[in-house]
């Protein structure tokens, strides 16, 4: 049974989707052991990866929302005479940052079930992307911590 256009792009979709699921909660998880690792060297227990996760969370979230930012639609070049020539960007529609294959995302795409259903690297969603995921994942761990299991301080 052959597959249709519409049917190869959804599948490719859902492959992606669980790619950037699978690496936000690997990056939650380290996170979680980081924290964790600190509450226990420091007597704070789960309390202290509560706090790290979120502090973590956090900044991860305002470094992937300014990593998803677009290319500017404009340069500027100085010219030989010193004036300031402002040139018009093609629309490229990619963000800053590429997508190449890092150490981590290559352990993450070990980890079940990337590989069965693994995608080369250009066709992921891009690493912005997917720490922008990972940063609600993490942020969504410390909030279950909070509430859920009612770590508190």
């Amino acid at each position: 049974m052959s597959r249709t256009p519409s049917q190869s792009a959804n599948a490719s979709r859902a492959r992606q989707a669980v790619d950037g699921v699978v690496y936000a909660v690997a990056v939650a998880a380290v996170v979680f052991v980081i924290g964790a690792a600190i509450g226990l060297l420091v007597g704070g227990g789960l309390v202290t990866a509560k706090y790290v996760m979120f502090v973590l969370g956090i900044l991860l979230f305002g470094y992937a929302t300014f990593q998803l930012r677009p290319d500017p639609p404009w340069d500027t070049t100085e010219t030989e005479d010193g004036e300031l020539k402002v040139t018009k960007n093609e629309p490229s529609g990619r963000v800053v940052g590429g997508r190449d294959e890092t150490k981590f995302q290559a352990a993450v795409q070990r980890i079940p079930p990337l590989p069965w259903y693994s995608l080369p690297p250009n066709q992921r969603f891009s690493a912005a992307f997917k720490l922008f995921l990972a940063s609600l994942a993490t942020l969504a761990w410390s909030f279950v911590l909070e509430t859920v299991f009612g770590v508190a301080a």
